[in-house]
């Protein structure tokens, strides 16, 4: 009887011992998958490696095993979620295959989120937002403002009726709505251009005559002036109402230094000057700021913090076949860097306060979006893309530039009034040049639309050269309120020298900030690198469970472990 039991109990005992090496764990782990990590497994190694060869191919060869051991080891033994149940000897060949079919829907399922954020991230990299902090109005410039009178042509210079006809075609707008300009059979030569120029320099009015008083309480003290109006704070440009004179212009009125030449030929003191301020950049960081930096700006919104300036305007000077029965001022509002022949146009009624209420909008770009393409941030910074007769990169300013460009390539001439690098250049002067300047626009307007179109799809596909002209990354534009009041006699008349003979002759303009601060917008990364790698990890550890530890997991057992067993093996 006492054989019989102790047979029986070794029996048991074997059995037992059977059962715990299949299926009790030991940790996490069961007992028989502890070969991989078993110390007599690495006794073994050391006492007699098959391997380990005198041939130079025993380290390879076991490097090559011990990989794929470690691999099996991590899968085993990682943190990945579910992948070790494939692998699960006590599993059934079912479990093991629903098992693999939950796995591969984890990884597909994981694998379609990411590509669905890659796919967003590359198509719309940014995104504008409206600040969060409101920006003071001196960190912006104060607006260019652009006097142009509707009187181009003074009666006591000529008779627009007893001269030459394309000349006063070239200057009235009454006589170009007829088509007059049309009637010229050659082109003109480089004389003729000296004449129209000169034409148009004596026909027009000066800015003395046109601006009497102003105020400009930013750089002076005294409350109204008169040297310093046309001396120092107004400059003649050209635009498409003639001869105007502008404020806050910037050197060259934001030109490039090739147009100099053509430039002093209206503006004796036209110079080149390096500015400190630019798009990107801003102004300097520096209090107090410099005095008389370009462009202008003011420290505070409110009239007595604008620009306000009083002109006077001779209707005995006006003549109906030039300018018809319109009397009055053009003034055109923009950014100091934009040019002027497209602009918020404003019309100036006499005998009026005219009070016009500015408020800027801001637009910057991160510099993280620098390693972006033009095509992909679709905008422009100033050092990427170069104008040819614009300093400044904006949008306002490409698609006039690409207009000059294309126009005295396919006409071989310019308009008058668009800035040439040489007095001499050709001017569009004979009825086929205008043809040909009316079609190039057409054909230029179509092919940015077209560029526009193609650039704003979202599976377009990247190209280097960007067609369109993309807004500047950093920008500032005004949007205008205009206010209407009576004018009536001041103390201030008695102060000056002149006096309306008439009616109808005098008004007053005054151009301010609306408040002392503003919202901007800002384009930023939608996903900074950050973001991005917390969300691609966020997706693998909700549906695989990798993590950073994984990765650890993985260099151990699949690199540093089978080199260290490979070097010690052999």
């Amino acid at each position: 009887m006492p054989k019989v039991y102790a047979k029986t109990k070794r029996s048991n005992t074997r059995f037992r011992k059977d059962l715990i090496s299949s299926s009790q764990y030991v940790r996490p782990y069961y007992i028989k998958d502890f070969k991989y990590i078993s110390p007599e497994v690495l006794v073994a190694r050391k006492n007699g490696n098959k391997f380990a060869k005198s041939d130079g191919c025993g380290f390879v060869k076991l490097w090559l095993h011990e990989v794929l051991k470690g691999f099996k080891q991590f899968l085993y033994e990682g943190s990945l979620h579910g992948v070790k149940y494939i692998f699960e000897p006590t599993f059934s060949h079912k479990e093991r295959v629903t098992w693999i079919v939950i796995v591969v829907l984890s990884i597909s399922i994981c694998a379609m989120n990411i590509i669905q954020l890659v796919l967003k991230w590359t198509s719309t990299p940014f995104v504008n937002v409206i600040d969060s902090l409101p920006t003071p109005i001196w960190a912006v410039p104060f607006p260019s403002v652009v006097l142009c009178p509707h009187l181009h042509v003074k009666l006591s210079f000529a008779n627009v009726s007893e001269i030459d006809r394309f000349f006063a075609s070239v200057m009235c707008p009454e006589m170009n709505k007829e088509g007059k300009i049309l009637e010229i059979k050659h082109r003109l030569t480089y004389k003729e251009n000296e004449m129209l120029q000169k034409f148009i320099m004596k026909g027009s009015p000066t800015c003395s005559d046109l601006v009497k008083v102003c105020h400009w309480r930013s750089e002076y003290e005294t409350e109204w002036f008169r040297k310093d109006c046309c001396e120092k704070l107004l400059k003649p440009v050209f635009t498409d109402y003639g001869l105007c004179y502008t404020f806050n212009s910037l050197p060259l009125n934001g030109m490039t230094n090739d147009t100099i030449e053509w430039q002093k030929s209206f503006n004796p003191f036209a110079d080149t000057m390096s500015l400190e301020w630019d798009l990107d950049s801003g102004y300097p960081k520096k209090f107090p700021p410099t005095p008389g930096t370009l462009p202008f700006r003011v420290m505070a919104s409110g009239e007595v913090n604008g620009l306000g300036i009083e002109l006077y305007l001779n209707t005995s000077e006006h003549q109906y076949e030039c300018d018809g029965n319109n009397v009055g001022f053009n003034i055109l509002i923009s950014s100091p860097t934009d040019h002027v022949y497209t602009s918020t146009i404003l019309r100036l009624p006499m005998d009026r306060m005219t009070t016009v209420e500015v408020s800027p909008i801001s637009y910057k770009t991160d510099n993280s979006l620098r390693a972006l393409s033009p095509d992909q941030r679709q905008c422009f910074f100033q050092n990427e893309r170069k104008l040819q007769y614009y300093e400044f990169y904006t949008d306002t300013n490409c698609k006039l530039d690409l207009r000059i460009r294309e126009t005295i390539k396919e006409c071989k001439c310019s308009l008058y009034n668009w800035p040439r690098k040489h007095v001499w250049s050709p001017i569009c002067s004979t009825k086929s040049d205008f043809q040909c300047v009316s079609q190039v626009k057409a054909r230029v307007g179509e092919q940015l639309i077209f560029a526009y179109y193609a650039d704003s799809e979202e599976q377009r596909k990247p190209h280097e050269d960007a067609t369109s002209c993309y807004p500047a990354c950093n920008d500032v534009l005004y949007s205008t309120q205009v206010y209407y009041s009576d004018l009536m006699k001041d103390p201030v008349e008695a102060k000056i020298d002149w006096s309306p003979s008439q009616k109808g002759e005098r008004t007053r303009i005054n151009v301010h900030f609306y408040n002392d601060m503003f919202l901007g917008q800002h384009r930023h990364a939608q996903y900074d690198d950050y973001y991005f790698a917390g969300a691609i990890g966020g997706l693998l550890s909700l549906f695989l469970g990798f993590s950073i530890i994984s990765v650890a997991e993985l260099v151990y057992f699949v690199m540093l472990k089978p080199i260290h067993i490979a070097f010690k093996g052999t």
